[in-house]
């Protein structure tokens, strides 16, 4: 699919609880996301909208955490970025909803020198800190590691033998988000994996467990800013293993 002037394009490298993503900034709007996003001034300053809004150079990179409205421009700028789920995090700093804060040079240089797979976990290693704060509880995390396409917070509490008044406490200490706005952005990861697998727009909605693409659509928008077609339709996908 080719992409207008206003459409994202690039790649995109989906890990195991971890994204790389090379871009051509599209249009978006200020959006969050549970994840906590490591943007990269490639080859022109970025301009850093929303909540938090800076000029960041090229060459730097900064950290914005999970739940911060965010907005990357401007249009046609090469942007890298990195996306760790919501247990990771890089440093103190980086708690949710916590202000930007910008990447030590080394880091930063690191972040712009990954080539392959085994670099960026490599880079996430050196300079992220991956461990958890503390563990999820192992019931939850069975239960998000099967399959099964668990649509409702109800759904999410029987597989993981919790009361609902228990899961939305963890769920909410590890995700800081409700047990509903969680399943909603494992969604968007599913559909995701479609793209990367090869199918369309309307295979990844339904892969994600949406009711049709303009549910899709509406959840692409919440959570990241863009509809489909403009935001994911123009990228290669890489899955690592």
């Amino acid at each position: 699919m080719s992409a207008d002037a206003s459409s994202w394009s690039g790649t995109i490298m989906l890990g195991t609880g971890w994204a790389l993503i090379d871009a051509r900034i599209g249009n978006s709007r200020p959006h969050s996301h549970l994840a906590h996003q490591i943007s990269l001034a490639v080859e022109r300053d970025l301009e850093i909208g929303g909540d938090e809004p800076m000029t960041l150079p090229v060459g730097q990179a900064v950290a914005i955490a999970s739940h911060v409205h965010h907005r990357l421009g401007p249009e046609g700028a090469l942007v890298r970025s990195f996306y760790l789920d919501p247990l990771f995090r890089a440093d103190a700093r980086l708690a949710a909803r916590s202000a930007p804060v910008l990447l030590a040079p080394a880091a930063a240089a690191g972040l712009g020198e990954i080539a392959s797979a085994a670099d960026a976990k490599r880079w996430a290693s050196d300079y992220l800190d991956q461990s958890p704060t503390s563990p999820l509880d192992p019931r939850l995390s069975a239960a998000l590691a099967i399959p099964d396409d668990l649509s409702t917070a109800r759904a999410l509490a029987d597989v993981a033998c919790l009361s609902p008044s228990r899961l939305r406490e963890i769920v909410g200490r590890d995700f800081g988000v409700p047990p509903a706005k969680l399943l909603q952005w494992l969604q968007l990861q599913r559909a995701m994996r479609a793209l990367a697998a090869g199918g369309g727009l309307a295979d990844a909605a339904a892969a994600g467990g949406f009711a049709d693409q303009s549910h899709f659509t509406r959840r692409c928008g919440q959570w990241l800013g863009v509809t489909p077609s403009a935001g994911l339709g123009a990228f290669a996908f890489e899955i690592i293993s």
